[in-house]
């Protein structure tokens, strides 16, 4: 009996499989791992594919949507699993929400709608805090009304407003200011920086230009300043106690105002690679939420009997967040701070769900709640090297730290101490330079410049600055937020002893040799061959194709380094670019020596250049490193920025210049820097100007009648005419050798009137206008059988040989 028993309990153990029906629920298939990443990834190929020229009608984006989502309900009703298929949608949503955040509807009364390049009156409240500049500050004013015959009548938009030096006044201060509108413009060049773009991320379509202070008026009757602006002020008097450097710095970190930064600071800190320190990015918010975590965890920690009762990590989390929302909210919630704060919430949220490892779902959850507000923030340069760093982190220091701290888990606290302290070390040194590493490319296509001791001067810099520094500053506007004064003072006085030693190492090692070097922009290809190297150098699962494609990408970094991408030309190259209202352009000679030509634009008195100018992205963009000849046909303050540039960033043969016009600060520092090197720039018409670029002959003709200079190019018995701007050039004017011929004539669009009776002089084979369209010329553009070009529409590159001229035109 006891056997039949055990034999009947051992058959009623068994499985009965035999009267079971298969299921497709028994052996599911392998999920997606972290679809959130996936979903972020395609999103943002959506948003990236329009700039690589995929442009995709609205109509068909509708459809295709809707289509995915009939797709994604059958899949679910009859049960299968079509992964691409939202991975498809949330590509289309991408290229969906650039296009709209490109091109919005605006409504009737919006800031586009008004005329553009006439005197308009203004009224509207201030929303951001100003950005403060050496020479200029810009306002970012939310428009409320505009001045009519009739009255005051409603608009709305977003306006930038750069005006000439002076104080800043508060947000939501009320202003009326009198201006001419302008829609933002990206030269079309290549390698410019795409301003337009820039501002359409913060929903801003059209900037204006203050010629004088007395053009803003700020309302008395505005109300009391918000208590964001009173706390701002009260610090900004607390920190004028402090020196110069420490003063700067705290200002930029604090309250993201980088008006005191000067020259030489901006360059100390961009030759070390520590220029982060001074924008308020994830590291400043990650500081401060780090630091406030470790002391509210360890404050828990000294009552044991309250650990009891909760949990210390999600207290700790919780607070830790206050900090950071009232950082970002102090520093005035510009973009780079509202991603920062997004992507630290992220991760101290995960912290608190008890899901400390998913960092990269914390990260994706970042992106796509950044760029689904604003998609355009994908090409920002802080959102790329900041998401860059920080995948770049989440990628390689688990793999070269993996199971580094069980190995001393069961030591005493005597050995353990010692071990802990070197491994921290290891890690600090190894986090620096893996974000130095994973942010070169970018720094490069921005900056031009690589620094070489990135790496080592962030490992001491950015414990002093944002793990000391930075909560002492934050305590301090605690401080006086409670009325505290006195301790406030006493912290930010403590708060700059840090800051001082981390400045003083910073400006020490980059008044190194060879601490830094100027680079060319580097390519696409060649960006994504550096991130592949290192991705299959440190592969998750180590095999024999990892190394293969790791010798792969490494061949075409190396071979695209080596050799030009830009062949030299067989001919005379000469290329004149989108320069708004100047002349800016570049002579290549077939023996590959190159000529830059430049000269200033119209302005008004008290004007200056806003940036470096366009020649030097595009220099760059050509990755050039020497220039032989740099002939500035005109002098002034407009276009010595950009001049300046060229000197610092490139090897310089010879300057000249040709008729001066206004002078300004960049133009003295021009003059100082080229006397301090020995290379004093010489007159055109006083001096003796190179003859001749190569093969190529040179001239420089007097024209107009102020006696500007031209620039005359002849080779092959083909010559090219380039006429400076403000001189309208006359027919009969210029005298063409015998036995030569124009092939090609350069001309402001000032010029442009008389096109007619130059051609019929010069009979060039081609003409190109620049700082003019065809829509801005008030006659119409007459060349008999020349073919005129435009460089408002493009780029204009000119081939010249003895069969003639042939031009092509850059398209965006």
């Amino acid at each position: 009996m006891m056997t039949t028993s055990a034999n009947s309990s051992t058959e009623n153990r068994k499985p009965k499989t035999e009267n079971c029906t298969s299921s497709p629920y028994e052996a599911p298939r392998p999920q997606l791992a972290r679809p959130l990443v996936w979903v972020t990834i395609s999103f943002i190929l959506g948003v990236a594919a329009p700039s690589w020229g995929l442009k995709i009608p609205p109509g068909w984006v509708a459809a295709g949507a809707a289509g995915l989502w009939l797709l994604l309900a059958l899949a679910w009703r009859t049960r299968r699993r079509a992964a691409w298929l939202p991975l498809a949608l949330f590509f289309l949503l991408g290229a969906a929400f650039y296009q709209q955040a490109q091109q919005p509807l605006f409504p009737a009364q919006h800031l586009t709608r008004l005329p553009l390049e006439q005197d308009l009156t203004l009224r509207g409240k201030l929303y951001r805090p100003a950005k403060i500049g050496a020479h200029s500050v810009q306002l970012f004013l939310e428009a409320e009304a505009c001045r009519e015959p009739g009255g005051w009548s409603p608009v709305s938009g977003k306006l930038l407003v750069t005006a000439p030096a002076l104080p800043p006044p508060p947000v939501g201060a009320a202003v009326v200011l009198k201006a001419r509108l302008r829609a933002p413009r990206t030269p079309k060049n290549p390698g410019s920086f795409d301003q337009a773009r820039y501002l359409a991320a913060d929903g801003i379509f059209r900037a204006a230009h203050l010629r004088q202070p007395e053009d803003l008026i700020i309302l008395a009757n505005a109300g009391a300043s918000p208590l964001r602006e009173r706390l701002r002020g009260s610090i900004r008097v607390l920190l004028q106690e402090l020196p110069a450097a420490p003063r700067a710095m705290y200002l930029a970190m604090l309250l993201g105002d980088q008006g005191e930064i000067t020259l030489q600071m901006r360059q100390a800190f961009s030759r070390t690679g520590t220029s982060h320190l001074l924008v308020i990015n994830g590291m400043h918010l990650g500081a401060v939420a780090m630091v406030t975590y470790f002391l509210c965890f360890w404050g828990l920690g000294r009552f044991p009997r309250l650990l009891l009762r909760v949990n210390a990590v999600k207290v700790s989390t919780l607070i830790s967040a206050l900090p950071v929302a009232a950082y970002a909210w102090m520093a005035g919630g510009s973009p780079s701070t509202q991603r920062a704060e997004v992507m630290v919430l992220a991760c101290l949220m995960l912290l608190f769900l008890g899901r400390p490892r998913e960092v990269w779902s914390a990260l994706a959850l970042a992106a796509l709640i950044i760029l689904g507000l604003s998609p355009l923030r994908l090409y920002s340069i802080s959102f790329q090297l900041s998401f860059a760093a920080v995948a770049a982190l989440i990628y390689f220091l688990p793999r070269w730290f993996q199971g580094a701290r069980e190995r001393f888990s069961h030591q005493g606290w005597k050995e353990k101490l010692p071990a802990r302290v070197r491994l921290w070390l290891k890690e600090a040194a190894a986090a620096s330079l893996v974000a130095t590493l994973a942010t070169a490319p970018l720094v490069a296509v921005y900056f031009q410049t690589v620094s070489l001791l990135g790496a080592a001067v962030n490992l001491a810099a950015i414990p002093l600055v944002l793990f000391l520094a930075l909560p002492l500053g934050e305590a301090a506007v605690l401080s006086q937020t409670l009325h505290l004064t006195p301790v406030a003072q006493g912290l930010l006085g403590l708060g700059q002893v840090p800051l001082w030693l981390g400045y003083e190492a910073i400006a020490g090692t980059a008044r190194l040799p060879g601490s830094a070097f100027t680079v060319s922009t580097p390519t696409w290809v060649q960006i994504a061959a550096y991130f592949l190297l290192w991705i299959f150098l440190f592969p998750p699962r180590r095999q024999w194709w990892t190394w293969l494609a790791a010798g792969l990408a490494g061949l075409v970094l190396v071979g695209t380094m080596t050799l030009p991408p830009i062949p030299a030309p067989k001919d005379l190259e000469v290329t004149c670019l989108d320069s708004g209202g100047g002349l800016a352009g570049l002579a290549v000679a077939p023996e590959g020596e190159r000529l830059v030509f430049s000269a200033p634009g119209p302005s008004w008195p008290g004007r200056t250049s806003s940036g470096p100018g366009i020649l030097p992205g595009y220099l760059h963009w050509r990755q050039c490193r020497r220039l032989d000849q740099v002939m500035a046909l005109g002098l002034a303050q407009r276009n010595a920025p950009e001049l300046l540039a060229l000197a610092r960033r490139f090897t310089v043969g010879q300057f000249w210049f040709g008729h001066r016009g206004p002078e300004g600060p960049a133009y003295y520092e021009l003059m100082n820097l080229l006397g301090d090197e020995g290379r004093f720039p010489r007159s055109l018409g006083r001096g003796r100007p190179p003859g001749n670029l190569g093969s190529v002959g040179l001239e420089y003709p007097p024209v107009g009648e102020d006696k500007g200079t031209a620039l005359q190019l002849s080779y092959q018995g083909r010559l090219v005419l380039v006429i400076p701007p403000g001189v309208r050039l006359k027919a009969g004017e210029l005298a063409v050798s015998p036995g030569s011929r124009v092939a090609a004539l350069i001309i402001p669009g000032r010029s442009a009137c008389d096109l007619a009776a130059l051609s019929a002089v010069f009979q060039p084979e081609i003409v190109t206008i620049y700082a003019a369209s065809g829509k801005d010329l008030d006659a119409p553009v007459r060349a008999g059988g020349s073919r005129c070009l435009f460089t408002a529409e493009g780029a204009v590159s000119l081939r010249i040989s003895a069969l003639g001229a042939v031009a092509s035109q850059w398209r965006p």
